[in-house]
């Protein structure tokens, strides 16, 4: 997605006839995932957008269930393959943009070059945008005792009706009423019409399942809080997004700037990282089109700013350390704010009055012991270093 956002946007830029080598493993002729998230106003995507919603339905811990109006803002929903489909069709105006579809063995950088090692090749370019990085919470393995780490993986099915069963004029952004089993877990449904929608079964878990438990979550879910007896699976997808306070480096070499969850535009709080991205690279974009040679993030504050990063930190260690279930820090922040509060806050366009409404919404004993851990932790390490 990061790739070919910041081609889109180098294409709507002055630097259109810069050439532009696109490298991916997959060719994308396939819907292999859907972004939902919420946006105010008119967004890049918008002429391909599936649905848009003016209000969701949350279903809370404790019997709480509102359905939320979203003030100035709407909650989107752009399938993947609309998205391909989209970028190619206008990227297909730029004869300077090329394609590779190959795996990517090694990207490597002097002062002034970048070079992408593949198995169809080896390419250099002045710069390389690298959206592959995987951080060390998705690779698996050691993991550095600083870092905090959780996985949001989710099994999603698009299934088909005969008979009108969704309600059309408002999503399920989330469904909490499921079986938490001591974890966070949760379901949304994205409705294409009265007779489709995509129904998600969603984790915060240190560790994957197998398949078998996450057909058996949305199954539970279909026959439990939907009434729905006979379907057909029409889509299926599966993804995993980083949830972590891992430090992460935006250009760790000379001529290689890394985009997306790589970069650190996740929210290690909640995983959404489709709106943050595309700001990030219009920024990016802006940059080198008054400067090429110089490097486009060097005077750019983090993609995250340090207290929504803390904030980030002591959600992590709630969930973590087990100080507080999930479900009613959830439920709390949509029943005591509303909704455009919280994707205000989430969007790090809070000030701190504002945040302090926020964060004084959920249980303040175990989210301030979670803050002294996190406040310990880190001065810790910097003595460390």
């Amino acid at each position: 997605m990061a790739g070919l956002s910041l081609a889109w946007h180098l294409s709507r830029s002055p630097l259109r006839d810069k050439k532009i080598l696109l490298i991916d493993r997959e060719p994308k002729d396939r819907n292999d995932r859907t972004w939902g998230f919420w946006e105010a106003g008119d967004g890049p995507f918008e002429s391909v957008l599936s649905r848009q919603w003016s209000s969701v339905w949350f279903h809370g811990s404790g019997g709480f269930s509102a359905k939320l109006g979203l003030g100035p803002y709407r909650y989107k929903l752009l399938r993947g393959i609309d998205f391909y489909r989209f970028v190619r069709a206008e990227l297909a105006a730029c004869p300077s943009v090329e394609y590779c579809c190959s795996p990517i063995l090694s990207i490597t950088s002097s002062a002034s070059v970048a070079t992408v090692t593949t198995e169809k090749g080896v390419f250099t370019a002045d710069w390389c945008f690298d959206s592959t990085h995987l951080l060390q919470a998705v690779r698996g393995g050691d993991i550095s005792s600083h870092s905090q780490n959780l996985l949001q993986h989710f099994k999603g099915w698009v299934i088909r009706t005969k008979e009108p069963a969704f309600d059309t004029e408002t999503p399920v952004m989330m469904d909490f009423r499921i079986p938490q089993q001591g974890e966070c877990r949760f379901v949304y449904v994205l409705p294409y019409s009265a007779t489709e929608a995509l129904i998600e079964f969603t984790l915060f878990t240190e560790a994957l399942l197998e398949e078998s438990a996450y057909r058996q979550g949305l199954m539970d879910y279909i026959r439990n809080f939907t009434g729905i007896r006979e379907f057909e699976i029409v889509e299926e997808e599966f993804g995993i997004i980083p949830m972590t306070d891992e430090k992460t480096y935006e250009q760790p070499s000379p001529r290689v700037i890394r985009i997306g969850t790589a970069g650190g535009y996740t929210r290690a709080s909640t995983g959404y990282t489709f709106t943050r991205t595309q700001k990030r690279l219009q920024q990016l974009v802006a940059n080198l089109s008054r400067n090429w040679e110089k490097s486009p993030v060097e005077k750019l504050p983090a993609p995250i700013p340090l207290r929504f990063r803390f904030y980030d930190q002591v959600f992590l260690n709630v969930f973590l350390q087990k100080r507080y279930a999930a479900a009613p820090v959830f439920t709390d922040l949509y029943r005591k704010n509303p909704a455009e509060r919280i994707f205000r806050f989430l969007d790090e366009e809070t000030g701190f009055p504002e945040d302090l409404r926020v964060l004084y919404s959920v249980a303040i004993w175990p989210f301030t012991v979670a803050a002294g851990a996190v406040l310990f932790r880190n001065i810790s390490e910097k003595f460390k270093r």
